[in-house]
C-alpha cells in the first residue's frame, strides 16, 4: 500500500514538474519582448540619469529611413489615410531572446497592413550617443541598449510616424519653377 502511494506521488510530481516547466517556457516566450523592453528602459534611464540627460534631450536623424513606397505617394490607399492609421512597431530578430532590429512604420487600411518605411537599428544615428561612445564614456552594450531604447520610445515612434506621413504627403510641385529658365 505504501509503495502504491509513493508511485502515485512520483507520477504526480513528474506531471507537475512537466507542467511547471511548460508554463515557465510559455511565460518566457510570451513575456520576453516586454522583459527586454523593460530591461533596456531601466538600463538606459539609469545611464541617462548619470549623464544628467533626459530622453527628450536626445536628437536623432531620419536620414537612413528606408521607404518601401515612392515619395511623394499618389496611391489613395496610402496618401489619403489619416495619420492615426499609421503605426510604428519594433521589429525583433528572435522570439525567445529578442534583439531589436529596427522600427517598422506601416499603415492599416481596410484591415490590410501596408509597410511604408523601416529604420534599421544599425543605421539609426544619435549624435549625442555616438559622441559618448567615441569618447569611451559608453561601452558597446550601453550604446546598443540606449539606441534601442530611443528607437522604441513612444515619443520616437510618434516622430517617425509624423516624418513618414509628411514625406508621403509632401508636395514636390513647389520645386518646379513658374517661369522657364533660358540656359544659354
Amino acid at each position: 500500500m505504501f509503495r502504491r502511494i509513493t508511485e502515485r506521488g512520483v507520477k504526480l510530481m513528474v506531471i507537475l514538474g512537466v507542467l511547471s516547466t511548460f508554463l515557465a517556457f510559455l511565460c518566457t516566450i510570451l513575456c520576453s519582448k516586454a522583459f527586454y523592453e523593460l530591461l533596456i528602459k531601466w538600463r538606459s534611464e539609469r545611464k541617462l540619469t548619470k549623464l544628467k540627460k533626459q530622453i527628450d534631450d536626445i536628437h536623432y536623424s531620419f536620414e537612413e529611413l528606408i521607404y518601401f513606397v515612392s515619395l511623394p505617394n499618389q496611391n489613395p490607399d496610402i496618401c489619403n489615410v489619416n495619420i492615426d492609421k499609421f503605426h510604428a512597431k519594433p521589429v525583433y530578430r528572435s522570439f525567445i531572446f529578442p534583439v531589436n532590429e529596427g522600427l517598422m512604420v506601416s499603415v492599416n487600411h481596410h484591415k490590410e497592413n501596408i509597410n511604408i518605411a523601416f529604420m534599421a537599428l544599425d543605421s539609426f544615428r544619435i549624435p549625442f550617443l555616438e559622441k559618448l561612445h567615441h569618447q569611451y564614456k559608453l561601452n558597446e552594450k550601453e550604446y546598443e541598449d540606449m539606441r534601442s531604447y530611443v528607437l522604441i520610445h513612444p515619443r520616437t515612434r510618434k516622430s517617425f510616424i509624423e516624418e513618414v506621413y509628411r514625406q508621403i504627403r509632401r508636395d514636390d510641385r513647389i520645386l518646379l519653377l513658374d517661369d522657364p529658365v533660358d540656359w544659354i
